[in-house]
């Protein structure tokens, strides 16, 4: 369903965001911090996510694979890992003989280590047996082969006559792998405590044979501690052993098997490993126990990504972090306030684990660099931002530039330095820039970047940044993660709507008509230069002045600013307008068509017959419409003209079709949706309740001549009320015993006046709107 919405999302509009998508999970989480970089690949399969824990190879493949050494080192070093690695996963029981070119099989048959080959033979004939067999009729003993029985007695036997003690463990590897498949947990047990347990070299088959002895233990807590042991010393096993390890288990009740510090660190990185908030006292003792545990630095690494999460996904998207889900019915949950207070409490942590970090010794650690690389990444977090960048600046000095890790590292210096700035004075400063357009396809830190100026007051470089987001263009693979969601601190509460992914639509709902005049008039006088960050950040929206200045008069037509709306509007050239709003012109806005001015909005009513004639005719846009709707109230304003109720009544007309329920809304939004949906627009009641129209009507009908055109009035002005209420009680009404339109049509007054005084006029009114031309024609 997920992969279905995501399609229709490419493929409509942006306006199809109300209709069914909304970003969750790794969509929003917030991360600069990237663990790849570090290369801890025997952890990858944990690396902090919103998703559960996926499998990722525990190995590069130039890495040599624990049982490759044991094998490289039985051969004493004289054949090649390749050939090692071929015979071992590649081959099979035929491949096994004397003329085989393969450099391993070479040296085994020159020295006539039989029973090598004999081994190697059986375990290929084990292969097909070391997994889950189907049986088609689904018996019970499915499971319990009689050719797996029959191998397993074999590996004993074979076990058992080993002259060479390191061919005795394999076989009885291969025999404890076969009695797992076979579900024979006592054989597991008895052969893992007979050869295993006691064993003092402990080596890669050791813990292969531990991961199924920790399947056949009925104790809970010690099963816990052996999967500790496995998933410390055997990469490959990760990943299905830490979901046999139990979190509900007190970790004092696993540590009491533990009889050194190093296998009491090991119990305490898996436990951190399955714990999804906060682990630091867990770090604390793997600290204590072993500073050099190389899970010591992916622990950290991976708290590092959940205060990004927790810290960074709602402080610059708005959103709550991505591992959680908003209560979309709770208001109070799901408010910026709530999300914003919660974010200080995780700033708070991240000073504790600051602390702790500061505290450390990096030099004894496996990975220096990372420890001092998460010290400077935390006092971003906690807003130290002059001690962070000095330390990212040390950094830098002893990275290579050409590794992934520099990058890291100026990704961090760009935040500093921009954050670091003070309030009202900030702007993108020239070391900034050049890692700004190494980075130009990584929205998230783009938009982070401008958030932050957007906090500190500079909103004109926030659109610009915002404007070179781009959804399109995510990433290579077309991964959600690198896109950029968000809210705004006008958020009323949890909505369909309520986000934003492109600057256009954000700056359209928050920003103030004198804030997009600023930007305008910043673009206006930045021409063209040499200078590749300036043209990259003035690149888009250059080509976009008609846009902007569209809708610097949309904002004034919200304010009812009609003078400054239509000097906007004039400057807008007359292609854009054909090309946007017309329908003989190929329109290239909107997919369906939906924002054609097709309907004179001073004449013409939806839903309702036509019934004034058209007197005049005016090319259909936002221009001509304003000039129009000026050129009415002037002469519907001048007492001295004789038609002021017909001019009151076609402005009356003309704000009521640029709301919610007209033909030309396009006048003050850029999409339109039958299902309405709250917005943080500043005219969202008047584009809902119709007042500016009711106004109009209520003026018509006061210099109304005639009754019936007085009744006509009284019905457009029901016909706003009923919008008005509609609007008003949308989720305050809870009684489902009453009708909800009866309960509408009781509160409107002007219904209710049209009904008790004028009952002939409200039945032809309300019954048939054909009725309404002949009230019109009734004026003189």
């Amino acid at each position: 369903m997920k992969n279905f919405l995501v399609f229709i999302l490419i493929l409509a509009s942006k306006s199809i965001f109300a209709c069914g998508f909304y970003p969750y999970g790794e969509e929003l989480r917030y991360s600069f911090l990237n663990p790849d970089v570090f290369e801890y690949y025997g952890f990858a399969s944990f690396n902090y996510s919103a998703n559960t824990f996926e499998p990722k190879p525990p190995y590069r493949e130039s890495d040599t694979r624990p049982n490759e050494v044991l094998w490289k080192t039985y051969c004493k070093n004289k054949v090649p890992v390749s050939d090692i690695g071929w015979v071992l996963y590649e081959s099979k029981a035929e491949d096994i003989h004397p003329g085989s070119k393969n450099q391993m099989l070479r040296y085994l048959y020159q020295a006539k280590d039989y029973e090598a080959i004999h081994y190697l033979k059986f375990a290929k004939d084990c292969e097909e047996f070391n997994t889950w067999m189907d049986d088609p009729w689904e018996r019970d003993d499915s499971r319990i082969l009689p050719q797996r029985t029959s191998l397993l007695k074999k590996a004993m036997a074979l076990s058992g006559s080993c002259t060479k003690e390191e061919f005795k463990i394999r076989y009885t590897f291969l025999a404890i792998r076969i009695a797992f498949y076979n579900q024979d947990f006592e054989t597991i047990r008895k052969l893992y405590d007979t050869v295993f347990k006691l064993q003092q070299d402990k080596n890669i088959l050791t813990y292969w044979s531990l991961y199924f002895r920790t399947m056949a233990e009925t104790d809970a807590p010690l099963a816990n501690f052996y999967a500790a042991q496995v998933f410390k010393n055997a990469p490959d096993k990760r990943f299905m052993i830490a979901q046999q390890y139990a979190t509900k288990i007190p970790i004092a009740s696993v540590l009491k098997f533990a009889k050194t510090d190093q296998e009491k660190a090991n119990v305490y990185l898996l436990a951190a490993i399955k714990t999804h908030d906060k682990s630091l006292d867990y770090l604390k003792e793997v600290y204590r126990l072993n500073p050099k545990e190389e899970g010591l630095g992916f622990l950290l690494l991976r708290e590092i990504n959940k205060m990004e999460d927790w810290v960074f996904t709602p402080y610059y998207s708005l959103f709550n972090p991505s591992i959680e889900t908003n209560n979309y019915w709770d208001k109070e949950e799901a408010s910026i306030r709530n999300i914003l207070k919660r974010v200080e409490a995780d700033r708070a942590y991240a000073k504790k684990v600051l602390a702790f970090v500061a505290h450390t010794d990096s030099n004894k650690m496996d990975n220096p660099i990372l420890w001092k690389a998460c010290r400077a990444h935390l006092l971003f977090m906690t807003k130290d931002y002059r001690s962070g960048l000095s330390l990212v600046e040390q950094l830098e000095k002893t990275v290579p530039k050409n590794e992934a890790l520099f990058n890291q590292l100026e990704i961090m210096k760009a935040l500093h330095l921009i954050a670091g700035q003070k309030a009202g004075h900030a702007s993108i400063p020239e070391e900034a820039k050049p890692i700004i357009l190494k980075n130009k396809g990584n929205n998230q830190f783009l938009f982070a970047l401008g958030r932050e100026l957007e906090y500190k007051g500079n909103t004109i470089d926030a659109a610009l940044l915002y404007s070179k987001i781009d959804d399109s263009n995510l990433d290579e693979n077309h991964q959600y993660y690198n896109a950029a969601y968000w809210k705004t601190m006008k958020n009323k509460g949890a909505t369909y709507a309520d986000f934003f992914t492109g600057y256009f639509d954000y700056i359209d709902a928050v920003y103030t008509p004198e804030q997009v005049e600023s930007l305008i008039g910043d673009i206006a006088i930045h021409a063209k230069t040499d200078d590749a960050f300036f043209n990259w950040k003035y690149g888009t929206l250059r080509n976009e002045m008609q846009e902007l200045q569209e809708l610097l008069g949309t904002k004034y037509i919200r304010q009812n600013k009609l003078e400054e709306a239509l000097a906007s509007f004039q400057k807008v050239g007359g292609n854009f307008w054909n090309e946007k709003y017309s329908a003989w012109e190929k329109n290239q806005y909107a997919w369906d068509g939906s924002n054609v001015f097709d309907k004179n909005p001073f004449y013409e009513l939806k839903y309702t017959p036509a019934f004034i004639p058209i007197k005049d005719t005016i090319h259909l846009n936002k221009t001509e419409i304003t000039a129009q709707l000026l050129n009415y109230l002037r002469r519907a304003g001048d007492t001295k003209e004789k038609d002021r109720d017909y001019y009151y009544f076609l402005v009356a007309n003309c704000y009521y079709n640029m709301t919610q329920y007209g033909n030309s809304w396009m006048m003050r939004r850029y999409f339109w949706s039958s299902t309405g949906g709250d917005t943080v627009i500043e005219d969202e009641a008047e584009y809902y309740q119709c007042n500016l129209a009711r106004k109009y009507y209520l003026s018509a009908m006061k210099n109304a001549k005639t009754e019936k055109f007085k009744m006509l009035c009284l019905r457009m002005l029901g016909r706003c009320e009923k919008n008005r209420l509609q609007y008003k009680y949308q989720y305050d009404y809870k009684d489902e015993t009453t009708d909800y339109e009866a309960f509408i049509f009781g509160k409107n007054k002007f219904y209710s006046t049209l009904q008790s005084k004028n009952p002939l006029h409200f039945e032809a009114l309300t019954g048939n709107c054909t009725y309404f031309e002949d009230y019109f024609r009734s004026r003189r």
